[in-house]
């Protein structure tokens, strides 16, 4: 029976945005982080969404350096987030199946059935914001210029953050290890 190719340690996952490496490290660091927390993960998820809301209202900014600023300070915001949710899930929400265990696998595809759910029903509330703010729109006198990059960064970060969110929440806080009895 031909033996089964072992993947490099150095492969990058493209679509997923995660090494082999990166993944491997992640799942078997067993030092104590507030990230594995309940209280600490739900406090970033609901940060998180607060700050993508935040974002999605800077379309009625209408001062434009103001605007700017905000955008750009959301956004940088929004991404560290983003990183740190996927480090308080080890990763398990964006990792393939092939560095996964069944039970990681079922607990990844369960968030991202869930986050698909928001995400339909988000997309309606974003497209209902984005055609009341176009010319036309019963609130487009209130939009400032250049409203698209704001609706837009919101939205990617959305998409991008929903299954690390998901997942986020619905982990239990992580036990710690137990202390290891050395030899004398």
């Amino acid at each position: 029976m031909p033996e089964a190719k072992q993947t490099p340690k150095k492969r990058f996952y493209w679509f997923e945005g995660v090494s082999r490496s990166e993944v491997e490290k992640s799942l078997s660091d067993r030092r104590p982080s507030r990230l594995r927390d309940q209280g600490t993960r739900r406090w970033l998820v609901l940060t998180s969404a607060l700050v993508m809301a935040a974002l999605l209202l800077t379309v009625f900014i209408t001062q434009n350096k103001l605007k700017t600023y905000s955008e750009v300070l959301l956004i940088v915001l929004g991404l560290v987030l983003h990183f740190q949710l996927r480090k308080a899930v080890r990763l398990v929400s964006d990792a393939p199946d092939e560095l996964l265990d069944e039970r990681q696998i079922a607990l990844r595809n369960a968030a991202y059935t869930v986050a698909y759910r928001i995400l339909g029903t988000l997309s309606i509330a974003y497209g209902v914001i984005v055609f009341a703010v176009t010319p036309g729109g019963v609130l487009h006198a209130q939009v400032g210029d250049g409203f698209w990059t704001g609706v837009a960064w919101s939205f990617i970060l959305c998409c991008g953050s929903l299954p690390a969110m998901v997942l986020a929440w619905q982990l239990p806080s992580e036990p710690p290890d137990e202390p290891r009895d050395e030899p004398a």
